[in-house]
């Protein structure tokens, strides 16, 4: 996913959560040039394509279980460790976190 995706998804869920409106969210999305924001219907295509981008990796994990090239074990581990993430995770230690999740991911993938 790209950085406009997230950003875009990341608005996106608070609108679903009632925290903002759709077109609050699509006004605060700044683009380069002098045009602030972008039009509803590019801000929900940004939209759409992340939610398509997610799909496509959990089929994609999906895909790596049901041939064995990744164990459920390892899955359940690496979900774990992202379930605590930023809720849990002392000032400082995105990088310590980033290193654990790279390790792990190479471990999982054959």
């Amino acid at each position: 996913m790209t950085r406009k995706q997230v950003e875009s998804l990341e608005g996106y869920l608070r609108v679903r959560s009632g925290q903002l409106k759709l077109r609050e969210v699509a006004a605060s999305r700044v683009v380069k040039g002098p045009k602030q924001g972008v039009t509803l219907g590019s801000y929900y295509r940004t939209v759409t394509q992340a939610r398509n981008n997610l799909r496509e990796s959990l089929v994609t994990l999906l895909i790596g279980l049901w041939l064995g090239a990744i164990r459920l074990e390892d899955a359940k581990r690496l979900f774990d460790l992202v379930g605590l993430g930023a809720r849990e995770l002392p000032e400082g230690e995105e990088e310590r976190l980033a290193q654990v999740l790279d390790a792990l991911l190479d471990r999982m993938v054959v």
